[in-house]
């Protein structure tokens, strides 16, 4: 296998699954998704994005975290609604993915224990992934906004997207070492510690292919947000930035479900019998 296919072949992995089992999981995300999707601050990114074309431009801290947060403003409702409906279909999506391919059985039967079994691990997971976004928001907004302070001109932007490029790829980076925690505690049956102990040591492996797993599909994801967002704000629209928002993070959403398990199948070398039973 060429270095280059190799290093991305876990999204390879995690896309072939979630396109081939879509219709049995993307039910779990269509609230999820919306709800996020309807807490970002559309009003601010396409002042943002037009601040970052403008020649001069102009990065206020309000703005900057409106729109980086879904805890903004406008959309802390939505993103508390969001919250409780991933802690609902979470856990049931976690459970029939696992099943599928630890057992080959791609069936409804018994998704209610698995919500049971798996509710506990995934509420602490996303408390902590709120926490540490929210200190992510703060840092990346402040730095943003002391960039545009420092620099005027083009080389604002440029040096605006590069440190937001490097930023999202930093989160990623971390991001990465959480990533395997939810397998190890749900299909070995571990503590807290001792399954993101378990899981750097599995990550360790293929730390690279693991990082770029998650980091590409984020950065294609945002650009292709902040193009569509970029061409409606130039027409006065917003329902289009809305629908490529909600399809984008239904997308990331099953995604990282299926990576999560992907990869961990991949490293601990089990086998898979969602895929002998094809």
């Amino acid at each position: 296998m060429p270095q280059a296919v190799c290093l991305v072949k876990y999204i390879g992995f995690a896309l072939r699954y979630l396109f081939r089992n879509f219709i049995y999981i993307f039910a779990f995300a269509l609230l999820p998704s919306y709800f996020l999707a309807m807490s970002i601050d559309v009003r601010s990114g396409e002042l943002l994005i037009r601040e970052f074309f403008s020649g001069d431009p102009q990065f206020e801290f309000p703005a900057l975290f409106s729109l980086l947060s879904p805890l903004n403003p406008h959309g802390w409702p939505f993103a508390l609604i969001c919250v409780a409906t991933i802690l609902v279909c979470m856990p049931m999506l976690l459970g029939l993915i696992e099943k599928h391919m630890r057992l080959g059985l791609r069936t409804w039967k018994g998704i209610w224990g698995r919500f049971n079994w798996n509710f506990l691990t995934t509420l602490v997971l996303i408390v902590i992934f709120m926490v540490v976004y929210e200190l992510w928001t703060l840092l990346t907004a402040g730095l943003i906004h002391a960039e545009a302070h420092l620099f005027n001109g083009p080389a604002c932007s440029a040096v605006v997207g590069v440190t937001l490029i490097a930023l999202i790829a930093l989160a990623c980076y971390f991001a990465s070492f959480f990533l395997l925690w939810l397998p190890c505690m749900q299909i070995n049956g571990y503590g807290f510690m001792e399954a993101f102990s378990y899981s750097n040591q599995l990550v360790a492996k293929q730390r690279t292919k693991v990082f770029l797993s998650v980091f590409l599909p984020v950065i294609v994801a945002t650009l292709l947000v902040v193009g569509v967002a970029a061409a409606c704000g130039v027409a006065g629209i917003y329902v289009p930035v809305y629908i490529i928002e909600e399809l984008m993070i239904l997308l990331l959403f099953l995604y990282f479900s299926s990576l999560m398990f992907v990869a961990y199948f991949d490293l601990t070398g089990e086998e898979r019998l969602d895929e002998v039973r094809r």
